[in-house]
């Protein structure tokens, strides 16, 4: 049949010529056609018959050398589409199918079809930490391993399964024949395990994990947006600590949804300029006097109430509005502290995040100075979390930081991993120290322990010591003991807003600006 069509035309053409020669041979119009051109030599028929004949013989030659042709060109033409399409939707590293085969094989999958048996389910397959591979070994070398992560899939793909490479790090399987979620467990399983196991390559080798999303829709279910909802169960599988899997579930969606409602309102909230600073006292263990405010960011929402800082905040660094953030509170805090007595101090926190800009100096003088905030009276806390990841950087920053006046603390000290290479590195003024020592610091011997090093060794640096989260009065008492310098916390006052703190700060004394006066003055000679 594929030859009969491919040469239907000079089929047609044969047995055209064959029923013209039936039809002559019965009229004996070869005979009639002689004895014409013998009767009227005058029209030089004989030499019109001998070109037609010529033409009859070259003819169906030349039809066939540019059918022939034709052919050619049409067979590349259709194999030049075949490898265009291929290429469209197979991945050129791995020879896996790629995003748009799988969401153009979603696509077509047809949930009210009632006829099936099976759900519709996606693995979605990111590898665990394999940016360090490339960095160390090269992009040749990752690129190995991908290709190696491909054979590694396509050996457990079964009947009804496709694989695919959606980008960088990133696959899915699409299984079409998952009968319960148990049958897609099983295979994230047997993913799991065979893509840990170690990758060799000659001189060198490496073992990466994964961790795999899976979403499924069910007959008579939504499928367009399973690739996003295996997206959020994988990223929940890698919240979980990596190399696991999990599901997506209707719990999952609800605080997806939340969470990106969330996330609206706080953008909303930072662009409209809506969150306010609130204070929390420092006080002068000795004397009981307020020597410094503590910057504490709260955000009031309309419908929710108070979001907890460690759920805002991070969504801050998240949306990437933690600089817009960050400049609003310190700008609001300074502006209400400069009405205040001169013998307060501001303590501002920066996130871990802020380090990464280098405009953060300037853009903390440009608010000093559009306040008029002295810069003597800020004091800039700075985790060890963010400046333990790149030592050079972080000098950089704190230099420029002290180039306009401000002072320096290092917060949550005792909570990182090298904190006296810190110390003898960076050049602070002051340390906090984390309250997860001081709670409860009278009945645990270890928390006591903790903080009497880090007084003896603030000492002897001639550092200043501030303990967060004083609750209790035996606490209090337990510090004043050990001449710590400086607390902070629910016993003296909680977090307020700029509105309440004047009357709070007589309430413990602040206003004795003699005292205060002297203890600024002892500071600053201790930094000069």
């Amino acid at each position: 049949m594929a030859f009969l069509r491919r040469h239907v035309g000079t089929i047609l053409l044969i047995a055209m010529a064959l029923v013209l020669f039936v039809v002559s041979a019965e009229l004996e119009a070869f005979e009639e056609f002689y004895e014409y051109s013998r009767n009227h030599e005058e029209y030089d028929l004989d030499e019109v018959f001998t070109f037609f004949v010529c033409t009859a013989i070259f003819l169906p030659i030349h039809m066939w050398r540019s059918n022939r042709r034709l052919r050619r060109a049409f067979c590349e033409k259709r194999n030049a589409e075949a490898e265009a399409t291929h290429i469209a939707l197979h991945d050129v590293l791995t020879g896996l199918r790629n995003r748009r085969f799988l969401s153009e094989l979603i696509a077509r999958w047809d949930p009210r079809d009632r006829r099936r048996k099976q759900d519709l389910s996606v693995l979605l397959i990111d590898l665990d930490r394999f940016k360090p591979i490339n960095d160390l070994r090269g992009h040749e070398a990752g690129d190995a391993i991908l290709r190696e992560v491909a054979n590694r899939i396509r050996g457990v793909c079964d009947d009804g399964m496709v694989a695919a490479r959606l980008g960088g790090d990133e696959f899915a399987i699409v299984h079409d024949a998952a009968e319960s979620h148990r049958d897609t467990e099983t295979v994230a399983r047997d993913l799991l395990h065979r893509l840990s196991q170690p990758y060799s390559f000659g001189d060198w080798s490496a073992v990466v994990t994964c961790s795999v999303g899976i979403a499924s829709a069910e007959i008579g279910g939504d499928a367009s947006d399973l690739l996003r909802r295996a997206d959020q169960a994988m990223y929940r599988a890698k919240a979980a600590g990596r190399a696991t899997y999990g599901f997506y579930d209707d719990a999952l969606g609800e605080e997806l949804r939340d969470k990106a409602e969330l996330e609206a309102d706080l953008r909303a909230s930072i662009q409209n300029n809506a969150l306010e600073p609130y204070f929390q006292p420092i006080v002068d263990i000795e004397c009981e006097s307020v020597i410094g405010l503590e910057v504490l960011a709260r955000w009031k929402h309309p419908t929710r109430g108070f979001i907890s800082p460690e759920i805002f905040v991070r969504m801050a660094e998240e949306i990437g509005m933690i600089d817009k953030f960050s400049d609003q509170m310190l700008e609001k805090a300074c502006d209400a502290a400069r009405r205040w007595s001169n013998a307060i101090s501001l303590s501002f926190n920066l996130s871990p995040s802020q380090f990464d800009d280098e405009s953060l100096p300037s853009r903390i003088s440009e608010i000093l100075a559009e306040t008029g905030f002295p810069p003597h009276r800020l004091e800039i806390e700075i985790t060890e979390q963010a400046i333990v990841v790149d030592m050079d950087r972080a000098r950089e920053v704190i230099d420029a930081l002290r180039k306009t006046g401000v002072r320096l603390s290092l917060d949550d000290f005792g909570t990182g991993a090298s904190s006296l290479a810190t110390l003898a590195q960076l050049p602070f003024d002051r340390l906090k120290i984390d309250r997860s020592f001081v709670s409860d610091i009278v009945d645990h011997t270890d928390n006591a322990k903790i903080v009497r090093g880090v007084l003896a060794l603030a000492g002897s640096l001639d550092l200043s010591v501030t303990a967060e989260g004083i609750e209790h009065a035996e606490e209090l008492a337990f510090l004043r003991d050990l001449d710590c310098s400086y607390g902070q916390g629910y016993l003296f006052s909680k977090p307020l807003p700029a509105s309440e703190i004047a009357e709070t700060l007589l309430d413990l004394g602040t206003f004795a600006k003699d005292a205060q006066s002297e203890t600024a003055s002892a500071e600053d000679r201790k930094r000069a």
